[in-house]
């Protein structure tokens, strides 16, 4: 590299700083609604639809980011937003962006903090075919109760094994020359999970994980 690349790469540098391989992930966005009710915030929740992945589970609005619609993620949050609520984006005041949570099973997820700009819930008209349901919780509930935390334990395999047993090398160790190591599952990272129980739901995740931060602004 000469001294005319090296100035090419210091005027290249991203002006705004992202995740590298952010590509080779799952990325989605979410958006964080709060409705105001006597006086007081609350969240809302969905339980997903039993005929959609993740069923069952409770989370906010969102989805996939799909660059052909979407120029950046919060459109994508608003988007997917009216797709389950009936909601638009004119009735979304987004009051800012949360740090993207990473899951170690390849996903990230961006986070937009917004309030409806309606009457009462009512004015939502869930999409059943992706949501059950929906309910609220006060923020004041989250700021008084702490969550549960536990844990899985997350390691690198080399290889899978199908339904029949075929295993398939996903990173030939020994044609790239490194250490015996690699040849078995390595590492012994322990991923914290942060769980609220509120009544008969149960908030995990990556949905528990943002109302956690969430909190955590509120009190700092």
């Amino acid at each position: 590299m000469n001294n005319d690349n090296l100035n090419k790469l210091k005027k290249s540098f991203p002006k705004i700083i992202d995740i590298s391989g952010r590509g080779e992930f799952f990325n989605s966005s979410v958006l964080i609604p709060l409705i105001l009710i006597k006086e007081e915030y609350y969240f809302i929740f969905q339980k997903r639809s039993k005929n959609i992945s993740q069923a069952g589970e409770i989370c906010f609005p969102g989805g996939k980011i799909d660059p052909a619609i979407d120029k950046d993620s919060q459109e994508t949050a608003l988007r997917e937003t009216y797709e389950e609520f009936s909601i638009r984006k004119e009735k979304i005041n987004i009051i800012g962006r949360m740090n993207t949570v990473f899951s170690p099973i390849g996903a990230m997820v961006d986070g937009y903090v917004g309030i409806l700009n309606i009457k009462d819930l009512q004015e939502i008209k869930i999409n059943i075919s992706e949501v059950q349901y929906i309910f609220t919780v006060p923020v004041s509930f989250f700021e008084k109760n702490k969550p549960e935390k536990y844990y899985v334990n997350i390691k690198a395999h080399p290889s899978i094994i199908d339904s029949n047993g075929k295993e398939t090398l996903l990173l030939p160790y020994d044609e790239l020359n490194l250490p015996k190591i690699y040849s078995k599952p390595w590492g012994n990272y322990k991923h914290s999970i942060y769980a609220y129980k509120y009544k008969e739901e149960v908030i995990w995740g990556l949905t528990a994980r943002f109302i956690f931060d969430i909190i955590e602004i509120l009190k700092n």
